[in-house]
């Protein structure tokens, strides 16, 4: 009797190894230096009871070229010893592709892959320079090949002439590599993509068309991630689309960006995906911790809606939905001055110097 090919994998929202220029100083990097593995003490049984646990990093983790002074320089930069903690938390793949790749240049981005090596942990967003196309993980087990790509949707920022990544700016060039793929291989198919609008809390009508399209062509688990909010999940067909689960590890001060989740799948051939979640918050250190009950039920309340309402949502122009986001980004703007204020004291005035000088001048000059 043939076994049944099965695969199990937990998989998180946006990791930071850095601190974000709102939290310069007190903010995710800081965190890790002083709480290291204790930061995972109440997720670790999650992240470590599968096959394959995985997450988008949103940050370098080099300290290649940095100035050890200058606020650009420092800001969103993960130490390396940061994959440490990870990979002791259970963490075996990590997706590379998504818009701060290329904020310290390339030779930080190439680091990056080296130290994700050296701490045993596979990366996954690089295109093979022969092809262009996206070099895919490959799992083997039960005699299956089950594969994991990693690509980013969203415009490159840093150095668009010269992108390392698997950046796919055009959806049916993506979608023909995942088919040509799927031929090629018989075991799962995972795709990670960075996609969407920042800060909403529901996918645009292009996500989920895409997300649908690649369940077509026969990928089996969609994880979407960059809006840094939790959005709907979606059984569809025989697939699953996880448009975002929001932040996994991050030092944003958005109370929607501190709740997220750890989706815990268990993949059966011949069968829809299954999938359990665990609702966390990130608490004062940016740790992740289990959510009362309240948020959890905010949380699975973002998460399950109802798939007549993910059809409603394609047929919001597009326009529309960049609107929302205007209007969103502008409403989220004083947080951010209040939560740089209430938490002044916490800066290093090197660094609370350059902030401000640099926010002053963006507001002259409205860059």
């Amino acid at each position: 009797m043939n076994k049944i090919n099965s695969l199990r994998i937990s998989v998180v929202g946006d990791i930071s190894l850095g601190d974000h220029p709102v939290c310069v100083g007190h903010g995710m990097r800081y965190s890790l230096s002083k709480n290291g593995d204790s930061l995972f003490s109440d997720v670790r049984e999650w992240l470590s009871s599968s096959d394959i646990t995985m997450g988008n990093l949103e940050t370098v983790a080099s300290n290649i070229n940095r100035k050890k002074w200058y606020l650009p320089s420092y800001e969103m930069r993960g130490d390396p010893s940061s994959l440490k903690v990870l990979k002791k938390s259970g963490f075996n793949l990590l997706g590379v592709a998504n818009n701060h790749a290329m904020q310290h240049g390339k030779e930080a981005f190439i680091d990056t892959l080296k130290n994700l090596r050296e701490y045993g942990i596979d990366s996954i967003g690089v295109d093979e320079p022969e092809t262009g196309k996206t070099k895919p993980f490959i799992h083997l087990k039960d005699g299956r090949k089950n594969v994991f790509i990693a690509v980013s949707m969203r415009p490159e920022e840093w150095s668009p002439n010269d992108i390392p990544y698997s950046y796919r700016s055009c959806e049916d060039e993506l979608v023909q590599e995942v088919r040509l793929l799927r031929e090629q291989h018989d075991g799962f198919f995972i795709v990670s993509i960075h996609w969407g609008l920042e800060y909403l809390s529901r996918p645009g009508p292009n996500q989920i068309k895409l997300g649908r399209r690649l369940v077509d062509e026969g990928v089996d688990v969609v994880v979407g991630h960059h809006p840094h909010v939790l959005q709907p999940m979606e059984h569809y067909k025989q697939g699953l689309i996880l448009y975002s689960l929001g932040d996994f590890l991050f030092d944003l001060w958005h109370p929607e960006t501190k709740l997220g989740a750890i989706a815990a799948i268990n993949l059966k051939e011949g069968c829809v995906p299954e999938v359990e979640f665990l609702p966390i918050v990130s608490d004062e250190q940016f740790k992740p911790v289990n959510a009362c009950s309240e948020q959890k039920e905010r949380i699975l309340e973002l998460l399950q809606q109802s798939k007549e309402g993910i059809d409603l949502m394609t047929e919001v122009p597009e326009s529309d939905y960049w609107d929302e986001y205007r209007r969103n980004l502008a409403a989220i703007r004083p947080r951010k001055y209040k939560y740089f204020i209430n938490n002044i004291h916490k800066y290093p005035l090197f660094f609370l110097v350059q902030s401000i000088v640099r926010t002053f001048l963006r507001r002259v000059t409205g860059n």
